[in-house]
């Protein structure tokens, strides 16, 4: 058997196939590129940030997204995370937006500190307290305008909690005093955590980050806490951090997606096997095929040469007469019809054979289609016709009773 590609060819398609195999099963094993901050978003590792609370739920088997794009359509079944959104007017306006269009479900967290990274941009090698009057524009934000709402003091020694584990809190612990909010976890005098209504919707307030930062997460106590409090207002559903308040909003794009882990596997392959297409219809793909004989052999091309021939010469009709012609003779020998008689003996003798054997197709309607028959296609389906007669006189019929 001749083999159907050369050997550079050959080789090349098994290194191109190789390489694809090792690119693939090392970026499944490396996992993607991740995204790094050192800010109070999800993406951080920093003390400030929130990475240690979204690998937390997902080792609980919490479904937990960072959403760059569409947070409340995303949380619409689940618990919405506005968490220490930046203090910029565009952030601004985008909290404000997303509290409009926010699930029953929002627990929005409080921003507290600045950091100030090093150089590999990850951590952070200092932390300073936000001024309490930039934290209050969060509040304007959402719907809380009272004035003069937080503040931060020692931490309380009991918090008043309603069904939630006690946090534990270091010093200049956030707090707020507000007639709408209704507290959760409180110290008597001020809240930790609450609730309020804006907007026909319900809106809980964690006032200091320290519960549910990385920081704050080393210790045992704000981690049943921000678990427990996360698992109640879930409600079943997914847990959605936005984080279009933290500068990292992304638009919607399908050929993003495509190149991004893990798609971008498939994406590769996909582009390799149209690489190998174009190359094939490009240039000789395998040994060079041998031209066929100029005659081809057999009877099929006899039979195909002599109808292409009939056809140029326009005999199609006179052919099928003499196509029937030939048939009854066929149909007299097989069914072994008397030698004496003649041609219009014949076709009745046919005929009564045909009506005792129950066949529909009659001789002389076969002959009047025949005679009548003069274009092409006319003729093939009259032809086909003939055919069926002559099997169901040789061979009986389906629709015998």
């Amino acid at each position: 058997m001749t083999n159907p590609f050369n050997r550079t060819t050959l080789w090349v398609v098994i290194g191109v196939a190789v390489i694809s195999l090792v690119v693939a099963i090392v970026l499944t094993v490396l996992g993607p590129a991740q995204k790094f901050s050192a800010a109070s978003d999800g993406y951080s590792v920093s003390a400030i940030g929130h990475k240690g609370l979204v690998t937390l739920l997902a080792k609980l088997d919490v479904p937990v997204v960072l959403s760059r794009n569409n947070s409340s359509a995303k949380a619409q079944h689940g618990l919405l995370i506005i968490a220490e959104p930046n203090i910029t007017a565009k952030e601004t306006e985008r909290l404000k937006a997303l509290i409009a269009s926010a699930p029953a479900n929002v627990l929005v967290v409080l921003p507290k500190w600045y950091g100030f990274t090093n150089g590999d941009g990850r951590w952070i090698d200092d932390a300073e307290l936000k001024d309490l009057p930039e934290v209050e524009q969060v509040l304007a934000a959402i719907g809380l305008e009272d004035g003069n709402l937080l503040a931060r003091a020692a931490p309380s020694m009991q918090w008043l909690a309603e069904d939630l584990p006690q946090p534990k809190l270091r010093a200049s612990v956030q707090t707020i005093a507000s007639r709408a909010v209704t507290p959760a976890i409180s110290d008597r005098e001020r809240a930790l955590l609450g609730h309020y209504e804006h907007e026909g919707k319900t809106i809980w307030i964690l006032t200091d980050p320290d519960v549910i930062n990385n920081a704050g997460l080393s210790h045992p106590e704000n981690a049943q806490l921000a678990v427990a409090l996360i698992d109640r207002l879930r409600d079943g559903g997914p847990v959605v951090f936005d984080e279009t308040v933290h500068g990292h909003a992304q638009t919607p794009s399908l050929l993003h997606v495509l190149f991004e882990f893990p798609l971008v596997l498939a994406t590769m392959q996909v582009m390799i096997c149209a690489l190998l297409v174009v190359w094939a219809a490009m240039v000789r793909f395998g040994p060079k095929r041998a031209p066929p004989p100029p005659l081809a052999p057999g009877k099929d091309f006899l039979i195909a040469n002599t109808a292409a021939l009939l056809r140029y010469g326009g005999h199609d009709a006179a052919a099928l007469e003499r196509y029937l012609g030939a048939t009854i003779q066929v149909v007299r020998h097989a069914l072994h019809a008397p030698d004496s008689l003649g041609p219009a003996a014949t076709i009745a003798w046919l005929e009564r054979v045909r009506v005792s054997r129950g066949s529909k197709l009659s001789l002389p309607e076969l002959q009047n289609t025949v005679a009548a028959a003069r274009d092409p296609q006319r003729v093939l389906e009259v032809a086909d016709h003939v055919y069926r007669w002559r099997m169901e006189m040789t061979h009986g019929t389906a629709n015998r009773s």
